[in-house]
């Protein structure tokens, strides 16, 4: 362009126009025991799949807090009355909010499957009872993607 103003100006709108673009992406904090902040090490033991990988299994510990139960298990399964196919988060704990296990072993953890209830996963975890450090325990979880219900049995 030989009009340095014209230049200007349309130098300015793209400027403009990108910035605006990028304005609508952003990062937020995650919260919360399920945040992915708090992932098991290695991540690749704090991890399992089912049905098909549609059903994701995940460790999370919220860092020693509070002291006697930090571990919690994530459950990401399919959500049927999303229509964009998004799926539900769900978290497993011993108690309410931040009140978990002492420990999770998704690596000992047994599964089932019945056509009509869903997938059955057996937990192993290590609960804090009545001042006991270490009271080991079996979870039994039922996911059904049909329904979309997660529920301890």
């Amino acid at each position: 362009m030989k009009n340095p103003i014209a230049a200007s100006v349309l130098c300015l709108c793209i400027i403009t126009a990108s910035q605006q673009a990028f304005a609508e992406a952003s990062i937020e904090t995650c919260e919360g025991p399920s945040s992915i902040a708090n992932v098991t090490y290695p991540w690749n033991e704090a991890t399992r799949t089912f049905a098909n990988d549609k059903i994701r299994i995940v460790t999370v510990d919220t860092g020693g807090e509070p002291a006697c139960c930090s571990a919690h298990l994530v459950i990401l399964a399919p959500d049927p009355e999303d229509e964009l196919g998004n799926q539900q988060c769900k978290i497993l704990s011993d108690g309410q909010q931040w009140q978990g296990f002492q420990f999770v072993d998704i690596r000992n953890m047994k599964s089932g499957y019945d056509a009509a209830k869903g997938l059955l996963l057996s937990i192993p975890v290590e609960r804090y009872v009545d001042g006991v450090k270490s009271n080991k325990a079996i979870v039994d979880v039922r996911i059904n993607q049909a329904t979309g219900s997660i529920v301890v049995e």
